[in-house]
């Protein structure tokens, strides 16, 4: 808001209030509202109304300090000259053509007040109950962008607005000349009945300066929008900014953009009123800008016209395709359509209605198999067999399990060794198998790789005691040397602990020893005496 400088001008030049000459004063009401039933409040909507359907109805505004004058420095208080209005805009509107419509607005200043005028030369306060500038508007659709009362997309409109000098000036409720302001419309009716319109203009003002201020020529603009909320119900959610930017200032002035800020519901009725309330509040960035503002009105269509049908339609929710026809399920498995994949023979869901198979005939169907192609027996897991060739090695499912720093195998085990050695036995081409013993890296080398050759001879000693030949199976202890992971972990160290059995390549001769049996010449090692064990960490 522009600071004002009169009073203190007055004081240091020693001239009476009285002898001031007073500046020309200017309409200061920002809030122009639309009485068409579906225009966003003060932002226009392109729909014309239909062929000579008529609505009518008033329309209450409150505004606080519309008007008031901030003086330079802050040392003094804001002067408020008019504090606070109260008006009523009598409005009517016909529909012509069903391309435009033509209404009329008169606005009545019910109460209004503030202080005294005395700072821009007059004694007393502003002068309440008095007649506004009367205005006339006019809107016609662009050809090619007139959208129909109901429906969607995008339309576009001229406008036209004409105020006629009919107001008390000296109260601020009129511009003391003639003003027309001409404008266009564009909006966008979406199918869910949200409409987003925008508008803009030039607006021809008289050429005034007021405390200071350039006051003229002025480019209104305006963006709302309409969101159904219980459109069923007839409620709806609005929300508008609207404007103008000042095209004339004062040199090292601010220029002048008096705006507003309104949000609010409106509900339509099946009497064909439209009730409409909210509030708002201005930007500050004016001279004329309210503090806070609020609105509403009682719009009514007085006739069942096609205007009044638009609105009842409007209110009905789009009607929703209808439903597709219920899919075809010859064979009964609750697999229907395209997702039936053998629509003629029963299947489980799971197997996208086709019927499971079982290759392997192990009792776990295909779909959850992981060895489709293998038996699991009854020690399997998953489909799988507890052990199952796999290139050149034997693959167990579980760890066979030791006791404690000890070479004695854990009878939960047995039924993976039973297992290996079926492998073994139904595969005679096999012609030797290494079974390697692995330990982590906790105590020496010496003593892991000790432990992990008897654990090996535990293992081979049970595969020939439960039918496998001795000639086709051998042992070898690595200790610690081929770790699978790292040893800093729990996790990992579980894994270094290990049994593997590796399929040796056949042999045209006699098979060669165990790796076990012979050292490092080529000769047996000699038995070690039975002696003291150093002391190793539990695993």
């Amino acid at each position: 808001m522009k600071p004002f400088h009169l009073p203190l001008l007055l004081a240091l030049g020693g001239a009476s209030i009285a002898s001031a000459q007073p500046d020309a004063r200017f309409d200061v009401q920002l809030f122009r509202p639309s009485a068409a039933p579906q225009d966003l409040v003060v932002v226009t909507q392109s729909r014309p109304l239909s062929h000579l359907s008529v609505a009518a109805g008033p329309y209450f505004s409150y505004s606080l300090n519309p008007l008031t004058l901030v003086p330079e420095g802050g040392d003094l208080e804001k002067i408020s000259l008019v504090g606070n209005r109260l008006q009523l805009d009598v409005m009517a509107m016909v529909g012509l053509f069903d391309w435009g419509e033509f209404g009329v607005d008169l606005p009545l200043i019910l109460a209004q007040g503030g202080q005294n005028l005395e700072v821009i030369g007059t004694e007393g306060s502003v002068e309440s109950f008095v007649l506004g500038d009367l205005r006339l508007t006019g809107k016609v659709a662009i050809p090619g962008m007139r959208r129909p009362a109901e429906g969607k997309g995008w339309g576009a409109a001229m406008t036209l607005n004409v105020s006629f000098p009919t107001g008390a000036q000296d109260a601020f409720a009129g511009d003391g000349e003639l003003t027309w302001a001409p404008g266009l419309v564009l909006d966008y009716r979406f199918g869910n009945g949200i409409l987003l319109a925008l508008n803009g203009g030039f607006w021809k003002r008289p050429d005034r300066v007021f405390d200071g201020v350039a006051l003229g020529d002025m480019a209104p603009f305006g963006l709302g929008a309409e969101v159904p909320i219980l459109r069923g119900s007839g409620i709806t959610a609005l929300g508008a900014v609207n404007g103008a930017v000042a095209l004339k200032k004062a040199p090292g002035a601010e220029r002048q953009i008096p705006a507003e800020l309104l949000i609010g519901l409106r509900w339509y009725s099946s009497t064909g009123v439209t009730f409409t309330f909210g509030g708002g509040a201005g930007c500050g960035c004016s001279l004329a800008s309210p503090t806070l503002s609020f609105f509403t009105s009682i719009i009514w269509i007085p006739a069942k016209t096609r205007e009044w049908e638009a609105l009842e339609r409007f209110k009905e929710p789009p009607e929703p395709p209808p439903p597709p026809p219920p899919p075809v399920d010859p064979d009964g498995d609750s697999v229907i359509g395209a997702g039936d994949k053998c629509p003629d023979v029963p299947g489980p869901v799971e197997n996208a209605g086709c019927p499971d198979t079982d290759r392997d005939s192990d009792g776990v169907v295909d779909r959850l198999d992981q060895c489709p192609d293998e038996p699991a027996g009854g020690r399997g897991r998953h489909g799988c067999p507890l052990a199952r060739r796999e290139k050149n090695k034997i693959v167990i499912l579980e760890q066979v399990n030791f006791a404690t720093d000890q070479d004695v195998i854990l009878s939960e085990s047995f039924p993976i060794l039973e297992e290996v050695a079926r492998v073994m036995n139904e595969n005679p081409e096999m012609d030797r198998v290494l079974v390697e013993g692995h330990t982590d890296a906790r105590a020496s080398d010496a003593y892991n790789l000790d432990l992990s050759r008897r654990r090996a001879a535990s293992v081979m000693r049970f595969l020939v005691e439960t039918g496998v030949a001795a000639e086709r199976v051998c042992s070898q202890g690595f200790g610690r040397s081929r770790p699978l992971s790292d040893n800093a972990t729990e996790e990992g160290m579980a894994l270094n602990r290990r049994v593997e059995f590796t399929i040796q390549p056949p042999s045209d001769g006699p098979r060669p020893p165990c790796p076990d049996d012979l050292d490092k010449k080529g000769k047996r090692p000699r038995q070690k005496q039975p002696g003291p064990k150093p002391p190793a960490p539990k695993r």
